[in-house]
């Protein structure tokens, strides 16, 4: 049996969430692959489609037909990159 299916605002949060949590992380935004394997969504079109319905309701922005283009507007993510060799120089 089918666990109960997340209300669109839930998926929503959870991608936003997800997106932040990642770029935090890495660096950069994750991709639409990784979006997809993060939140569950096994279709990378279900993902295209989520982030489609996000950007025009201003939760995320992209630029349509680049790679790792996703941003959370009103959140700065400061990455300051790996931190370990700073003794080094």
């Amino acid at each position: 049996m089918r666990p109960e299916r997340q209300t669109m605002k839930e998926r929503h949060k959870q991608i936003r969430d997800y997106i932040v949590q990642y770029t935090i992380t890495h660096g950069w935004p994750p991709s639409v692959r990784e979006i997809g394997e993060g939140v569950g969504l096994e279709s990378k079109s279900s993902v295209h489609l989520h982030l489609k319905q996000m950007a025009d309701d201003g939760i995320i922005k992209m630029v349509p037909g680049q790679p790792r283009c996703v941003t959370v507007p009103g959140i700065m993510i400061e990455w300051k990159g790996d931190t370990q060799n700073e003794e080094a120089d």
